[in-house]
């Protein structure tokens, strides 16, 4: 039998063609949509998503400089006669802080209804006439946006009286309450309110005694005591009604916690601040 002897010019021609017919073939694989194995990429939660369980709270971003806008209504105006059978009710509330459509609301609403509660000239029965005026003061921290409202009504008695309200937020529109702030099954509420007596029993500008069966329940441990506040850098500042803890000649008081306060910073939410 005779065997032909291949040159090694015809084998390298051949491997040539053979290596390009193989990579044709994998090129024209990918291209007709036959599937190929591949590792599969880690799936990242959106934090924008509507749908992601777990809401991530991002930082404050807030230039600083607050903007207001001012609402008036003014009804019933005798002619030649300013002041007498009026109404009049303003609000003033920032413009471009986080969320300053809710204050737009509230102070809209505050406004539209004082009015309605005098909806004919014969309801004021006083010749000065009667006023509201609704303001909102923002303030935020780390992580959190508050608003504190102040509504305030004269309807023609000796003085007119100040109904605080507030509200606060993180960045992705959630609502906190105050339990919020803290760990979960701690006495939040009892340290709070040990903390604000020793202040105001101390306190020679107000006249708060615990013991008062008039005033002394103010600072009682209940949430109706305390659900007023707002959040400003480090700090909790709880804005308390008039009468709440002593006469309207005392005026509206405040009281402030700070995260660092070795009786708040082991039961605080530290991550919110």
């Amino acid at each position: 039998m005779e065997y032909k002897k291949i040159s090694f010019g015809r084998w390298f021609g051949s491997l040539v063609l053979f290596s390009l017919i193989v990579v044709l073939g994998i090129i024209w694989t990918e291209k007709s949509g036959v599937e190929t194995k591949k590792i599969p990429a880690p799936e990242v939660a959106s934090t924008t998503s509507p749908t992601a369980k777990k809401a991530v709270l991002l930082d404050v971003t807030f230039s600083g400089e607050v903007k207001s806008k001012t609402l008036s209504k003014t009804e019933f105006p005798v002619e030649g006669k300013a002041g007498e059978n009026l109404l009049v009710s303003v609000g003033t509330y920032p413009t471009n802080t986080p969320f300053a459509k809710n204050a737009e609301t509230h102070v809209k609403n505050f406004i539209e209804a004082f009015a309605n509660d005098y909806p004919d000239r014969k309801s004021i029965v006083t010749s000065g006439g009667v006023s509201s005026e609704s303001s909102v003061d923002f303030s935020h921290g780390k992580k959190l946006v508050s608003y504190l409202y102040s509504d305030y009504r004269d309807d023609g008695g000796a003085h007119g009286n100040v109904v605080y309200a507030s509200e606060t937020f993180d960045m992705n529109g959630k609502k906190y309450a105050l339990a919020d702030l803290f760990l979960p099954k701690t006495d939040y509420l009892g340290i709070i309110s040990r903390m604000a007596i020793v202040h105001f029993v101390k306190d020679k500008n107000v006249n708060f005694d615990p013991k008062d069966t008039t005033f002394g329940g103010g600072l009682d441990p209940k949430l109706e005591n305390f659900k007023t506040f707002v959040i400003s850098g480090d700090k909790i500042i709880f804005q308390f009604q008039n009468y709440q803890i002593g006469p309207y000649t005392d005026g509206a008081q405040k009281f402030e916690i700070s995260v660092a306060d070795p009786e708040i910073k082991t039961i605080i939410r530290t991550e919110l601040f």
